[in-house]
Protein backbone atom coordinates (compact mmCIF):
# COMPACT_ATOMS: atom_id res chain seq x y z
CA UNK A 1 0.00 0.00 0.00
CA UNK A 2 2.56 2.47 0.80
CA UNK A 3 4.46 1.59 -2.06
CA UNK A 4 1.53 2.34 -4.84
CA UNK A 5 1.07 5.64 -2.41
CA UNK A 6 4.95 6.39 -3.27
CA UNK A 7 4.72 5.41 -7.05
CA UNK A 8 1.59 7.82 -7.17
CA UNK A 9 3.11 10.95 -5.59
CA UNK A 10 6.68 10.80 -7.54
CA UNK A 11 4.64 10.55 -10.95
CA UNK A 12 2.52 13.27 -9.75
CA UNK A 13 5.79 15.23 -9.10
CA UNK A 14 7.28 14.25 -12.78
CA UNK A 15 4.02 15.43 -14.55
CA UNK A 16 4.15 18.67 -12.47
CA UNK A 17 7.70 19.67 -13.40
CA UNK A 18 6.68 19.49 -17.22
CA UNK A 19 3.95 21.53 -16.97
CA UNK A 20 4.74 25.67 -17.82
CA UNK A 21 5.07 27.88 -15.21
CA UNK A 22 2.57 30.69 -14.87
CA UNK A 23 3.52 34.16 -13.11
CA UNK A 24 1.20 36.46 -11.18
CA UNK A 25 1.50 38.77 -13.96
CA UNK A 26 0.28 35.97 -16.78
CA UNK A 27 -3.05 35.03 -14.10
CA UNK A 28 -3.95 38.82 -13.51
CA UNK A 29 -4.20 39.06 -17.38
CA UNK A 30 -6.11 36.32 -18.15
CA UNK A 31 -8.14 37.18 -15.03
CA UNK A 32 -8.90 41.28 -16.46
CA UNK A 33 -9.64 39.22 -20.09
CA UNK A 34 -11.57 36.82 -18.97
CA UNK A 35 -13.67 40.22 -16.96
CA UNK A 36 -13.47 42.28 -20.31
CA UNK A 37 -14.63 39.23 -22.43
CA UNK A 38 -17.60 38.90 -20.00
CA UNK A 39 -18.36 42.59 -19.55
CA UNK A 40 -18.45 42.90 -24.22
CA UNK A 41 -20.46 39.82 -24.49
CA UNK A 42 -23.32 41.61 -21.50
CA UNK A 43 -22.91 44.95 -23.01
CA UNK A 44 -23.82 43.99 -26.41
CA UNK A 45 -26.52 41.89 -25.30
CA UNK A 46 -29.90 43.24 -25.60
CA UNK A 47 -31.93 44.16 -22.23
CA UNK A 48 -35.00 45.27 -21.34
CA UNK A 49 -36.11 48.06 -18.92
CA UNK A 50 -38.54 50.89 -18.00
CA UNK A 51 -37.43 54.28 -18.55
CA UNK A 52 -39.56 57.47 -17.33
CA UNK A 53 -39.31 61.08 -19.46
CA UNK A 54 -41.29 64.09 -17.71
CA UNK A 55 -43.80 65.43 -19.91
CA UNK A 56 -43.63 68.77 -21.35
CA UNK A 57 -45.79 70.82 -23.45
CA UNK A 58 -45.72 73.99 -25.89
CA UNK A 59 -49.05 75.27 -26.69
CA UNK A 60 -50.35 77.14 -29.49
CA UNK A 61 -50.31 80.93 -29.44
CA UNK A 62 -53.14 82.16 -26.75
CA UNK A 63 -54.14 78.51 -25.79
CA UNK A 64 -53.89 77.25 -21.97
CA UNK A 65 -54.34 73.73 -20.91
CA UNK A 66 -57.92 73.12 -18.38
CA UNK A 67 -56.93 69.60 -16.92
CA UNK A 68 -53.19 68.59 -15.88
CA UNK A 69 -52.04 66.50 -18.37
CA UNK A 70 -49.83 63.15 -17.17
CA UNK A 71 -46.76 64.61 -15.84
CA UNK A 72 -44.43 61.63 -17.24
CA UNK A 73 -44.13 59.27 -20.43
CA UNK A 74 -43.29 55.66 -19.36
CA UNK A 75 -41.14 53.96 -21.82
CA UNK A 76 -40.05 49.87 -22.20
CA UNK A 77 -37.14 49.91 -24.49
CA UNK A 78 -35.06 46.78 -25.53
CA UNK A 79 -31.81 48.03 -26.23
CA UNK A 80 -28.00 46.99 -26.11
CA UNK A 81 -26.33 47.37 -22.54
CA UNK A 82 -24.07 50.17 -24.77
CA UNK A 83 -27.38 52.54 -25.20
CA UNK A 84 -28.82 51.77 -22.20
CA UNK A 85 -25.87 52.88 -20.15
CA UNK A 86 -25.57 55.45 -22.35
CA UNK A 87 -29.57 56.59 -22.11
CA UNK A 88 -29.17 56.01 -18.21
CA UNK A 89 -26.39 58.14 -17.35
CA UNK A 90 -24.43 59.83 -19.80
CA UNK A 91 -27.12 61.37 -22.03
CA UNK A 92 -28.81 65.04 -21.62
CA UNK A 93 -31.84 65.98 -19.38
CA UNK A 94 -34.42 63.11 -20.33
CA UNK A 95 -37.63 64.55 -21.54
CA UNK A 96 -40.62 64.12 -23.63
CA UNK A 97 -41.16 67.47 -25.58
CA UNK A 98 -44.53 67.56 -27.31
CA UNK A 99 -44.46 70.80 -29.57
CA UNK A 100 -48.56 71.22 -29.57
CA UNK A 101 -48.00 75.35 -30.75
CA UNK A 102 -47.51 73.35 -34.05
CA UNK A 103 -51.09 71.48 -34.02
CA UNK A 104 -53.77 74.75 -33.68
CA UNK A 105 -55.01 73.10 -37.22
CA UNK A 106 -55.44 69.51 -35.32
CA UNK A 107 -57.53 71.64 -32.38
CA UNK A 108 -61.54 70.68 -32.43
CA UNK A 109 -64.38 73.19 -32.12
CA UNK A 110 -64.55 72.45 -28.57
CA UNK A 111 -60.72 73.06 -27.52
CA UNK A 112 -59.70 69.30 -27.28
CA UNK A 113 -56.44 68.15 -28.99
CA UNK A 114 -55.13 64.53 -29.66
CA UNK A 115 -51.46 63.48 -28.79
CA UNK A 116 -50.75 60.44 -31.36
CA UNK A 117 -48.00 58.34 -29.99
CA UNK A 118 -46.10 59.26 -32.97
CA UNK A 119 -46.23 62.87 -31.68
CA UNK A 120 -44.86 61.19 -28.18
CA UNK A 121 -42.02 59.24 -29.49
CA UNK A 122 -40.73 62.19 -31.49
CA UNK A 123 -40.51 64.35 -28.81
CA UNK A 124 -38.14 61.55 -26.97
CA UNK A 125 -35.36 63.10 -25.86
CA UNK A 126 -32.75 61.84 -26.15
CA UNK A 127 -34.30 60.22 -29.10
CA UNK A 128 -34.42 56.10 -28.88
CA UNK A 129 -35.09 54.43 -32.38
CA UNK A 130 -38.37 53.39 -32.86
CA UNK A 131 -37.94 49.64 -33.31
CA UNK A 132 -36.37 49.69 -29.79
CA UNK A 133 -39.27 50.65 -28.19
CA UNK A 134 -41.54 47.88 -26.50
CA UNK A 135 -43.79 49.58 -24.91
CA UNK A 136 -45.66 53.11 -24.35
CA UNK A 137 -47.86 54.61 -21.28
CA UNK A 138 -49.82 56.33 -22.12
CA UNK A 139 -49.92 56.13 -25.67
CA UNK A 140 -51.97 58.67 -26.68
CA UNK A 141 -52.78 62.44 -24.42
CA UNK A 142 -55.89 64.05 -24.58
CA UNK A 143 -55.55 67.87 -24.27
CA UNK A 144 -58.57 70.06 -23.12
CA UNK A 145 -57.30 73.42 -23.76
CA UNK A 146 -59.06 76.91 -23.74
CA UNK A 147 -58.28 80.71 -24.20
CA UNK A 148 -55.14 82.00 -22.60
CA UNK A 149 -55.38 84.17 -19.40
CA UNK A 150 -52.59 86.40 -17.38
CA UNK A 151 -52.68 87.12 -14.12
CA UNK A 152 -50.67 89.06 -11.62
CA UNK A 153 -49.65 87.37 -8.10
CA UNK A 154 -46.89 88.30 -5.66
CA UNK A 155 -43.54 86.05 -4.65
CA UNK A 156 -43.77 84.32 -1.45
CA UNK A 157 -40.35 83.57 -0.44
CA UNK A 158 -39.16 80.35 0.87
CA UNK A 159 -36.01 81.08 1.97
CA UNK A 160 -34.47 80.55 5.23
CA UNK A 161 -31.65 83.28 6.88
CA UNK A 162 -30.33 82.15 9.52
CA UNK A 163 -27.36 85.04 10.92
CA UNK A 164 -24.22 83.69 12.51
CA UNK A 165 -24.30 83.74 16.46
CA UNK A 166 -24.22 87.29 17.06
CA UNK A 167 -25.44 88.77 14.24
CA UNK A 168 -28.55 90.29 12.90
CA UNK A 169 -31.00 90.77 9.74
CA UNK A 170 -30.81 94.64 9.60
CA UNK A 171 -34.16 96.10 7.34
CA UNK A 172 -35.82 93.92 5.21
CA UNK A 173 -35.05 90.99 3.09
CA UNK A 174 -35.26 92.25 -0.96
CA UNK A 175 -37.42 89.85 -3.12
CA UNK A 176 -36.81 90.87 -6.82
CA UNK A 177 -38.79 90.84 -8.83
CA UNK A 178 -41.93 90.88 -6.26
CA UNK A 179 -44.21 89.60 -8.49
CA UNK A 180 -44.43 87.73 -11.93
CA UNK A 181 -47.31 87.68 -14.46
CA UNK A 182 -48.96 83.86 -14.82
CA UNK A 183 -50.33 82.25 -17.48
CA UNK A 184 -52.71 79.86 -17.79
CA UNK A 185 -56.49 78.81 -17.90
CA UNK A 186 -58.57 81.79 -15.83
CA UNK A 187 -60.01 79.67 -13.56
CA UNK A 188 -56.77 78.10 -12.17
CA UNK A 189 -54.84 81.73 -12.53
CA UNK A 190 -57.27 84.07 -10.45
CA UNK A 191 -57.74 80.86 -7.85
CA UNK A 192 -53.32 81.55 -6.67
CA UNK A 193 -53.41 84.38 -4.47
CA UNK A 194 -49.18 84.34 -4.26
CA UNK A 195 -46.52 82.30 -6.32
CA UNK A 196 -43.97 80.74 -3.88
CA UNK A 197 -39.85 80.22 -4.13
CA UNK A 198 -38.31 76.96 -3.51
CA UNK A 199 -37.62 76.23 0.41
CA UNK A 200 -33.91 76.51 0.56
CA UNK A 201 -32.11 77.51 4.16
CA UNK A 202 -28.65 79.47 3.89
CA UNK A 203 -26.65 79.19 7.92
CA UNK A 204 -24.06 81.20 9.22
CA UNK A 205 -24.08 84.56 7.75
CA UNK A 206 -21.79 87.27 8.55
CA UNK A 207 -22.98 89.96 6.05
CA UNK A 208 -24.85 91.50 3.07
CA UNK A 209 -26.15 88.61 1.36
CA UNK A 210 -27.61 87.92 -2.51
CA UNK A 211 -28.86 84.86 -3.52
CA UNK A 212 -30.89 83.68 -6.79
CA UNK A 213 -33.55 81.31 -5.72
CA UNK A 214 -35.61 79.28 -8.63
CA UNK A 215 -39.19 79.41 -8.14
CA UNK A 216 -41.59 76.70 -7.60
CA UNK A 217 -43.18 74.58 -10.55
CA UNK A 218 -45.60 73.09 -8.83
CA UNK A 219 -48.62 73.46 -11.74
CA UNK A 220 -46.03 72.52 -14.44
CA UNK A 221 -47.92 72.60 -17.91
CA UNK A 222 -50.94 73.90 -16.65
CA UNK A 223 -49.15 77.53 -15.69
CA UNK A 224 -46.16 78.73 -16.78
CA UNK A 225 -44.16 82.02 -16.29
CA UNK A 226 -41.34 84.14 -18.35
CA UNK A 227 -39.76 84.40 -14.43
CA UNK A 228 -38.01 81.27 -13.56
CA UNK A 229 -35.69 82.86 -10.82
CA UNK A 230 -35.86 85.92 -8.11
CA UNK A 231 -33.03 87.59 -6.33
CA UNK A 232 -33.15 87.17 -2.63
CA UNK A 233 -31.10 89.67 -0.73
CA UNK A 234 -30.34 91.89 2.97
CA UNK A 235 -27.75 92.88 5.28
CA UNK A 236 -26.37 90.95 7.97
CA UNK A 237 -24.16 93.24 11.07
CA UNK A 238 -22.81 92.69 14.04
CA UNK A 239 -25.41 92.53 16.93
CA UNK A 240 -25.73 95.17 20.10
CA UNK A 241 -27.76 97.00 22.30
CA UNK A 242 -28.22 100.21 23.63
CA UNK A 243 -31.26 102.61 24.53
CA UNK A 244 -32.66 105.13 22.98
CA UNK A 245 -34.34 107.58 25.46
CA UNK A 246 -37.33 111.01 25.37
CA UNK A 247 -39.57 109.08 23.45
CA UNK A 248 -43.03 110.78 22.90
CA UNK A 249 -45.76 108.93 23.74
CA UNK A 250 -49.16 110.04 21.98
CA UNK A 251 -52.80 109.65 22.05
CA UNK A 252 -54.08 109.13 18.36
CA UNK A 253 -57.84 109.86 17.02
CA UNK A 254 -58.82 112.12 20.14
CA UNK A 255 -60.89 114.94 19.36
CA UNK A 256 -60.08 118.58 20.35
CA UNK A 257 -60.34 119.21 24.16
CA UNK A 258 -59.99 115.43 25.50
CA UNK A 259 -59.42 114.66 29.00
CA UNK A 260 -57.45 112.00 29.23
CA UNK A 261 -53.54 111.78 30.20
CA UNK A 262 -50.48 109.50 29.45
CA UNK A 263 -47.77 109.22 31.97
CA UNK A 264 -45.35 109.61 31.57
CA UNK A 265 -45.07 111.83 28.35
CA UNK A 266 -41.47 110.50 27.23
CA UNK A 267 -40.25 107.05 27.42
CA UNK A 268 -36.97 104.57 27.29
CA UNK A 269 -36.77 101.63 24.74
CA UNK A 270 -33.79 99.17 25.03
CA UNK A 271 -33.54 97.74 21.52
CA UNK A 272 -31.39 95.21 19.79
CA UNK A 273 -29.79 95.34 16.09
CA UNK A 274 -26.85 95.69 13.78
CA UNK A 275 -24.46 98.21 15.24
CA UNK A 276 -24.68 100.33 11.63
CA UNK A 277 -27.95 100.53 12.13
CA UNK A 278 -28.05 101.31 15.59
CA UNK A 279 -25.10 104.13 14.95
CA UNK A 280 -28.48 105.96 13.41
CA UNK A 281 -30.66 106.24 15.41
CA UNK A 282 -32.98 108.87 17.15
CA UNK A 283 -35.73 109.43 19.38
CA UNK A 284 -37.76 110.25 16.12
CA UNK A 285 -37.31 107.37 14.69
CA UNK A 286 -39.77 105.51 16.81
CA UNK A 287 -43.51 106.03 17.34
CA UNK A 288 -45.15 105.23 20.37
CA UNK A 289 -48.78 105.96 20.36
CA UNK A 290 -52.25 104.78 22.45
CA UNK A 291 -55.39 104.82 20.58
CA UNK A 292 -57.77 107.27 21.97
CA UNK A 293 -60.69 104.05 22.05
CA UNK A 294 -58.79 102.18 24.04
CA UNK A 295 -58.38 105.04 26.90
CA UNK A 296 -62.40 105.49 26.39
CA UNK A 297 -62.96 101.62 27.57
CA UNK A 298 -59.78 101.73 30.07
CA UNK A 299 -61.55 100.84 33.33
CA UNK A 300 -57.55 99.50 35.76
CA UNK A 301 -55.76 102.66 34.56
CA UNK A 302 -52.86 101.25 33.14
CA UNK A 303 -52.53 101.02 29.23
CA UNK A 304 -50.05 98.72 27.03
CA UNK A 305 -49.28 101.06 24.06
CA UNK A 306 -48.36 100.40 20.04
CA UNK A 307 -44.98 100.58 19.11
CA UNK A 308 -43.62 101.41 15.89
CA UNK A 309 -40.00 100.79 15.40
CA UNK A 310 -37.57 100.45 12.06
CA UNK A 311 -36.81 97.77 10.10
CA UNK A 312 -34.43 95.17 11.44
CA UNK A 313 -34.27 96.36 14.97
CA UNK A 314 -35.81 94.17 17.88
CA UNK A 315 -36.78 95.30 21.30
CA UNK A 316 -36.00 94.52 24.48
CA UNK A 317 -37.72 96.17 26.88
CA UNK A 318 -39.35 99.25 27.54
CA UNK A 319 -38.85 102.18 30.81
CA UNK A 320 -40.98 102.22 33.05
CA UNK A 321 -42.89 98.77 31.98
CA UNK A 322 -45.92 100.18 32.33
CA UNK A 323 -48.20 103.37 31.43
CA UNK A 324 -50.40 105.27 33.87
CA UNK A 325 -53.33 106.52 32.14
CA UNK A 326 -54.67 109.29 33.90
CA UNK A 327 -58.76 111.42 33.29
CA UNK A 328 -58.58 114.85 33.85
CA UNK A 329 -61.77 115.70 35.72
CA UNK A 330 -63.18 119.78 35.60
CA UNK A 331 -64.66 120.99 38.16
CA UNK A 332 -67.20 123.43 37.98
CA UNK A 333 -66.95 126.64 39.06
Amino acid sequence: MFRKFAYQFITYISLSSMLPRISLVQLLWCVALAIGLWGYVSMTTPATIYMRFPLVIDLPEERALEVQPPSEISIKVRTSGWQLLYLQYFSSEPECHVDASKMTGRISGNGELLINKMDILQGIRPSISLEKVVELNPETISLSTGMLFRGTVPVESKVSIIPRDGFDIVGTISVKPDSIVLRGNSKIVNSISSWATQKLEFKDLAGPFSYIVPLKDSLKNLITSAVKEVTISGDIQQSAEISVSDIKVEIIGAPDGHQHKIEPALITLHVRGGVKKLSTLTSQDFKVFVDYSSLINDSIGHIKPSISIPAGIHIIGMEPKKLIHRSIIKLLD
